[in-house]
């Protein structure tokens, strides 16, 4: 199986199967079988018993997991890589100036609102500059999926 280059996760072992996996799990996890009720200062260490349920979703908005650049997926290529304007910025907190246009990104940063029009984020290290396309423009590798 190929390996990135950048695999956090590679250590140069061969893979462990599924079956593998799964059967030293289950010898080194023991099963919770018994409830009990504490307080919650008592709690910390625990696993619960029972899921809890936010009542309403936080944030109410989809939000970025890292900074980046956020793009429409439909106009990436999964063929070449592809350079796009940067049009502006939205930081934690803030909002979109204006929504993407096809074939423009705009820089985000962790827990900011998704600009309308965009649906996919490219961490910081994927992007590299464009200036044949401008001074703020960013170049974005092929889409890995879709």
């Amino acid at each position: 199986m190929a390996q990135l280059s950048d695999d956090c996760f590679a250590f140069g072992g061969p893979m462990m199967s599924v079956d593998e996996a799964v059967g030293l799990i289950a010898t080194r996890v023991t099963p919770v079988v018994d409830v009990e009720t504490v307080m919650l200062a008592r709690a910390d260490g625990r696993i619960l018993a029972h899921d809890i349920l936010a009542p309403l979703p936080l944030p109410p908005f989809t939000n970025s997991a890292v900074d980046g650049y956020a793009v429409s997926g439909r106009d990436l290529s999964q063929h070449e890589e592809q350079a796009f304007p940067v049009i502006g910025r939205v930081q934690a907190g803030g909002s979109a100036s204006a929504p993407l246009q096809p074939g423009q990104a705009m820089r985000i940063f962790t827990g900011a609102p998704m600009p309308e029009g965009a649906d996919t984020v490219f961490m910081l290290r994927a992007s590299s500059p464009a200036p044949m396309c401008g001074p703020r423009a960013k170049t974005f590798p092929q889409a890995l999926r879709r």
